[in-house]
């Protein structure tokens, strides 16, 4: 009986959030957990009547002997289902948070081998969505991080693509990419032990991972901590609802974000790498939708997938509308005059240089000797612009050996005009 109904709720749901003009083929990311192997097993008979193609694959992040077994059993699983598989492996560097980079690594893994698929299933529960909003609560987010994880949501990326592991049988890959990745989670609703009932009523292997019972991670400690929330009314359900109303907060404070950056954003620029705002107009702006402005400009300026801390955004801000330049997640904010710049940090991008003919992964170069203006770029341009010598010093350019032929700051030039992308500024502001 339960198995039957969670096979219509995981119908209904898939037909709520990418129906009803569904894609032809969709992604899962599959690890051997159970929520992923139910999610695999509800996905494939699904499939099958809506005539999609599935494609499966696994991060290997290479931090544990047990995922080998793993890997095997969701190889196994796949087999026998008939849904094509891959492994996609990752090393940790050591640097930061392990858990941090091994969530951004799975993104980045998954876009650089999806295709032409741009929809992939995570299998995010009801429970995981709660632990992140007592997660993001303790570390005092606001609307943003209480709304937790969105059902479906576009996740920025770069417009060209390098394949991974290509395979005859692997998601085809076409001419040319849009560089949109569409997460769509269609178990959030779905309780952990619900999905666990529904793989032992049918005797669907799967594994458990040790970690999740390692009180060193902020996640395990929440989840050892349950009874003592729920007698305080702390229920996963109740908490699930508070995210999902900070969401439907979370979409109106975006469309006034979006407002105020057309009424604020300086006449006649064009957001290609770096943002400019009119002094006086975001002045006048609420401080909540100038947080989100400049929050949503770092990240542009920068390519960083998550927003700045809300505590040092603050301090950059009352910086900013005091008249101080300030360096912050990869990007500098620089008041100047009548405008209020948001540019790369040069640091950052000083020696970058194009790869496969795209620099920084997104802004098609071909052949051309593209690097930052610099200062020594910035002085050779000096007579042709009156923007300040810092803003320029990150702005790529098109070099003939020490010679700037030409940069698109200063507007079209023969020698390189790449696309606006104006989609990717607004993607990031309204995610946010």
């Amino acid at each position: 009986m339960l198995s039957n109904s969670l096979t219509q709720r995981f119908a209904d749901e898939m037909g709520r959030l990418i129906g009803p003009n569904f894609p032809k083929s969709l992604v899962l990311a599959v690890s051997g957990g159970g929520d992923s192997m139910a999610m695999l097993h509800l996905a494939v008979p699904w499939a099958r009547v809506m005539g999609i193609k599935l494609y499966a694959c696994t991060i290997n992040h290479n931090l544990r002997p047990e995922a080998c077994d793993e890997i095997a059993l969701v190889a196994e699983a796949c087999k026998g289902l008939g849904v094509f598989h891959q492994v996609l492996d990752w090393q940790w560097n050591g640097q930061g948070n392990v858990q941090d980079a091994a969530r951004r690594a799975r993104l980045e893994l998954i876009n650089q081998w999806r295709g032409a698929v741009n929809t992939v299933l995570m299998a995010h529960t009801q429970d995981d969505q709660a632990e992140t909003v007592l997660m993001r609560l303790a570390r005092g987010s606001g609307v943003e991080g209480l709304a937790a994880m969105a059902p479906r949501r576009e996740v920025p990326t770069a417009t060209s693509r390098r394949p991974l592991h290509q395979q005859a049988d692997g998601p085809p890959w076409p001419h040319t990419m849009d560089g949109r990745m569409y997460v769509v989670r269609p178990l959030l609703g779905e309780s952990r032990e619900a999905l666990r009932h529904y793989l032992k009523t049918l005797h669907i292997g799967f594994a458990e991972d040790p970690s999740n019972e390692d009180s060193r991670f902020e996640r395990v400690k929440i989840r050892q901590a349950w009874d003592n929330l729920e007698a305080l009314g702390l229920t996963r359900e109740r908490l699930s609802a508070t995210a999902s109303r900070m969401a439907a907060s979370k979409e109106v404070l975006s469309k006034r974000a979006v407002a105020a950056h057309m009424e604020a954003a300086q006449r006649g620029h064009r957001t290609l790498f770096d943002v400019v705002y009119d002094r006086d107009d975001f002045a006048r702006i609420e401080r909540d939708t100038q947080l989100r402005l400049l929050a949503a400009a770092l990240q542009f300026v920068s390519l960083a997938p998550y927003r700045p801390r809300l505590a040092t955004l603050e301090s950059a801000l009352d910086r900013a509308l005091a008249g101080g330049a300030t360096t912050l997640h990869g990007g500098y904010i620089y008041p100047q005059r009548a405008a209020l710049y948001v540019c790369a940090e040069y640091q950052n991008v000083k020696d970058l240089r194009p790869e496969n003919g795209i620099w920084r992964g997104l802004y098609a170069c071909g052949d051309k000797d593209v690097r930052p203006l610099g200062e020594a770029g910035a002085a050779q341009i000096r007579d042709l612009t009156d923007l300040p010598a810092r803003v320029l010093w990150p702005v790529p350019a098109v070099w003939d050996g020490e010679k700037v032929l030409g940069t698109p700051r200063l507007g079209k030039n023969p020698h390189w005009n790449p696309t606006n992308l104006p989609d990717r500024f607004m993607g990031i502001l309204t995610s946010h």
